[in-house]
C-alpha cells in the first residue's frame, strides 16, 4: 500500500509537471494552474476505483480549453493529452466495459461539438464542424487506441491467470486419480468376475435345466439337477449383488483372448441354440475386438436366463468404417423367475461408449434384440493436449492486437475520408472566381455583391493576422480550387455596402502580380 502511494504520488508529480511547464511558457493565469493540478490529483487518486469517471473528468477539461481556445491568438493547452492517453490505457487494463467507453467518448465528442457551437457563434459552422472531424481523428489516436491496447493487456493477463488455474486444477485432478487407483482396482476385479464367473455361472444353470428335463435320468438325478439348477441361479444373484457394490462404471475392460466364433460354440455346447454369422474383413482395434467379444458374451448369458429356450442369432459384420454387431432371441419358451437387474446392459453401453460406438437394447419381434455399432479404428475423441490449447490460447491473444490496433485505424481512415471530402466540398463551394472578383467595386451594396459570391465562404481562412475596423464583417473566398492557390480574397463589409476587397497570401510564396490582375 505505502509504494502504491508513492507510485500514485510520483504519477502526479509527473502530470503535473507538464502542466507547469507549459503553463509557466503561456504565463496561464495561476487559478488555471491550479484547477489543471487538482483534476489531475483527482484522475491520479481515483484511476483504481472509478477508471471511466477519472479519464472524463481529465478529457472534459480539456474539451472546455478547446472549445474556449480554437479560433483564438492563444494557442491550444495541450499538457493533459498525455494524460488523457494513460488514462484512457488504464482504463483499458481495468477491463471496463465496452459500452460504458463507448458512451463516455460519444458523449464528449458530441459534447465537444455543441461547446464549439455555442462558444463560437461568431465562427462558420463548417469550420466548427471540420474542426471536429479533426479532433475525432486525434479522439481515435490518442484515446481509443490507447484502451484498446490496456484491454488486449488486460485480456492477456487474464488468460495467463486462467493458464495456471487450469494447471493447478490439473494437478489436483492428477492427485485424485492416484487417490482412486484401488477404487478403479476393485472395479477390475468385479468387471472379471461379471464377464467370466457370471457367464460360467450361467451355462452351469442352462445344464443343470437340460439335465433336469432329460427322461432317461432317473427322478432322483433329475431333482439333483434341479437344486444345482437353482444353486447356479442363486450364486447369480449373489454375484450380481457383489458386483454391484464393487463396479465402478468408469472402470477400464478387461482383455479376452476368446474369440467370439469359440464363444459361441461353447455357448451351444451348453445347450443354447444359437447361430452366428460373421462377415468381418480385416482386423479391428484392440479396444472395439475387446468389446464385440463382450457384447455377445453378455447377450449370450441374458439370453439364457432370462429367454430360456430360445433361438439366437449372432450377427458380426464390418461396414466401411464401422463394425456392427447384433444378437437377438425369439423370447422365452418357459417362464422366466429371475428378474433383470438391468447392469450389464449399463455395463455394455458404458464398454461400447469407451469404443467410440452406441449401443440399443430393447424388445423386438416377440424377443429382445441388442445391437451395437462402433469405429473399426476405435476410441473417444482426446481432449487438447496443452500445445494445442496454448496454440488456441496464442492465436486468440494475437487475433485481439490485430483488432486492438485495426479498429481505430480503420475507423480513423473512415473519419479521415469523410472530413476530406467534407472539406473538399466546402472548398469548391467557396470558389470566387477572378474576374468575379475584379468586376467587384468599392461602395457596391451587399445584396449585389452576394450575387455574385459563392453559396459558402472559406473553413480555412489564412491567420493572416488583420484586424479590421469595428463594425466591420470580412469573408474569405477561393481564387480555385483547394490546393491549387497561394493566395485568397478578402471582402469586407460594413453597412449593407462592400468597403474593402483585397489578395491575401495564404501559403509560403508570396502572391504573383497577375492575382491582382
Amino acid at each position: 500500500m505505502k509504494w502504491r502511494r508513492l507510485g500514485d504520488v510520483g504519477l502526479w508529480a509527473a502530470l503535473s509537471f507538464l502542466v507547469l511547464a507549459e503553463s509557466g511558457a503561456r504565463q496561464d493565469p495561476y487559478w488555471f494552474r491550479a484547477a489543471c493540478i487538482a483534476v489531475l490529483a483527482f484522475a491520479v487518486y481515483g484511476r483504481r476505483r472509478w477508471p471511466l469517471a477519472a479519464l472524463a473528468v481529465v478529457a472534459w477539461t480539456e474539451i472546455v480549453i478547446l472549445a474556449l481556445a480554437l479560433g483564438t491568438t492563444n494557442g491550444i493547452q495541450i499538457a493533459l493529452v498525455p494524460a488523457i492517453s494513460l488514462l484512457s490505457y488504464l482504463a483499458g487494463r481495468r477491463e471496463t466495459q465496452l459500452k460504458h467507453f463507448v458512451l463516455l467518448c460519444s458523449w464528449s465528442l458530441l459534447g465537444m461539438l455543441i461547446l464549439a457551437l455555442t462558444v463560437r457563434r461568431g465562427a462558420q459552422a463548417t469550420e466548427a464542424v471540420l474542426t471536429w472531424l479533426l479532433m475525432l481523428l486525434l479522439a481515435l489516436l490518442l484515446v481509443a487506441l490507447p484502451w484498446l491496447i490496456g484491454r488486449y493487456r488486460a485480456q492477456q493477463a487474464l488468460l495467463a491467470t486462467a493458464g495456471w488455474e487450469r494447471a493447478e486444477r490439473i494437478e489436483r485432478e492428477q492427485q485424485m486419480e492416484i487417490d482412486q487407483e484401488r477404487l478403479r482396482e476393485r472395479s477390475r476385479i468385479a468387471e472379471d468376475m461379471h464377464d467370466s464367473v457370471g457367464h460360467e455361472l450361467s451355462l452351469i444353470a442352462l445344464r443343470a435345466a437340460a439335465l433336469e428335463l432329460d427322461p432317461s435320468l432317473p427322478e432322483e438325478h433329475r431333482r439333483a439337477a434341479g437344486e444345482l439348477r437353482e444353486s447356479a441361479a442363486t450364486a447369480t444373484e449373489r454375484l450380481g449383488e457383489i458386483v454391484g457394490v464393487l463396479r465402478d462404471q468408469d472402470a477400464p475392460t478387461m482383455p479376452h483372448d476368446e474369440t467370439v466364433q469359440a464363444l459361441v460354440e461353447r455357448a451351444a455346447a451348453s445347450g443354447l441354440a444359437v447361430q452366428l454369422t460373421e462377415d468381418v474383413d480385416g482386423e479391428l482395434a484392440p479396444m472395439v475386438d475387446r468389446a464385440v467379444h463382450r457384447v455377445v458374451q453378455e447377450s449370450l448369458t441374458n439370453a439364457s436366463k432370462h429367454a430360456p429356450g430360445a433361438s439366437v442369432t449372432v450377427s458380426v459384420s464390418t461396414q466401411e468404417q464401422d463394425v456392427r454387431v447384433q444378437v437377438v432371441d425369439t423370447g422365452p419358451v418357459r417362464p422366466v423367475a429371475a428378474p433383470s437387474g438391468g447392469r450389464g446392459l449399463d455395463g455394455l453401453r458404458e464398454r461400447v461408449r469407451l469404443a467410440g460406438g452406441s449401443l440399443t437394447a430393447g424388445p423386438q419381434a416377440g424377443g429382445f434384440a441388442v445391437t451395437a455399432t462402433m469405429p473399426r479404428a476405435g476410441g473417444r475423441p482426446e481432449p487438447p493436449t496443452a500445445a494445442v490449447e496454448r496454440a488456441t490460447v496464442r492465436r486468440s491473444a494475437q487475433r485481439g492486437l490485430i483488432t486492438a490496433i485495426a479498429a481505430p485505424l480503420l475507423l480513423g481512415a473512415v473519419v479521415g475520408a469523410v472530413a476530406l471530402g467534407y472539406y473538399l466540398v466546402a472548398g469548391y463551394s467557396a470558389i470566387l472566381r477572378p474576374a468575379q472578383y475584379d468586376e467587384l467595386s468599392i461602395g457596391q451594396s451587399e445584396a449585389d455583391v452576394a450575387k455574385v459570391l459563392p453559396r459558402m465562404q472559406m473553413i480555412d481562412a489564412p491567420i493572416e493576422g488583420y484586424d479590421p475596423p469595428a463594425g466591420w464583417s470580412c469573408q474569405y473566398y477561393r481564387p480555385a480550387a483547394p490546393f491549387s492557390s497561394n493566395y485568397v480574397y478578402r471582402l469586407c463589409f460594413a453597412d449593407g455596402a462592400l468597403v474593402a476587397k483585397a489578395v491575401v497570401q495564404s501559403g509560403s510564396v508570396a502572391p504573383t502580380p497577375e492575382a491582382n490582375g
